[in-house]
């Protein structure tokens, strides 16, 4: 007994003298708030089918990678997005797992995590739960930071708590 305790002892306190290192995260963190505020930015253009908004954030370049390996440009995602009806009961949430720098480039490892409600015919509703993974890349250009490429690695969609759908990446597959 007194060896497990001090087993636990000794874990513990190198738990907490490795946290620290941990919570000060490698080099791109001195990244994050701007990256943040880039993907704040991005989430409002989108939610306001706001174009002229959208085009601040994307860059010239832009492609969007879904899970299938479906490349989609800005201009279409624009179009797309326009096309989908708002919905003020979304509620989303974005979180920058890893900030990697490169140069001009930022690769960042992100997951976007949504939830709403979906209205049926017969009155009844649905809660819907979507959660993706991502790989994005920014790049710097003049004093702003622009997505240029953001890969969909993994989607996982649930209606009323069941599994829809589970998809991962596959480049190249239709």
């Amino acid at each position: 007994m007194r060896s497990l305790r001090k087993k636990l002892s000794v874990l513990l306190l190198f738990g907490c003298s490795a946290f620290p290192l941990w919570a000060q995260g490698g080099p791109g963190e001195a990244l994050r708030p701007a990256l943040e505020k880039r993907y704040a930015e991005l989430k409002t253009a989108m939610a306001e089918r706001d174009s002229k908004a959208l085009s601040t954030v994307l860059a010239p370049d832009f492609v969007s990678e879904d899970v299938s390996g479906q490349a989609t440009s800005a201009e279409e995602m624009i179009k797309q997005l326009a096309a989908l009806p708002k919905d003020s009961g979304k509620v989303m949430d974005t979180t920058l797992v890893s900030i990697k720098p490169q140069g001009d480039r930022v690769i960042v490892e992100q997951r976007y995590h949504m939830t709403t409600t979906k209205a049926l015919p017969d009155g009844n509703k649905q809660a819907i739960d979507l959660v993706t993974l991502s790989t994005d890349t920014w790049i710097h250009s003049g004093d702003k930071w622009l997505i240029q490429r953001t890969v969909t690695n993994q989607i996982d969609y649930s209606v009323d708590g069941k599994v829809m759908a589970h998809k991962v990446h596959a480049p190249g597959a239709e």
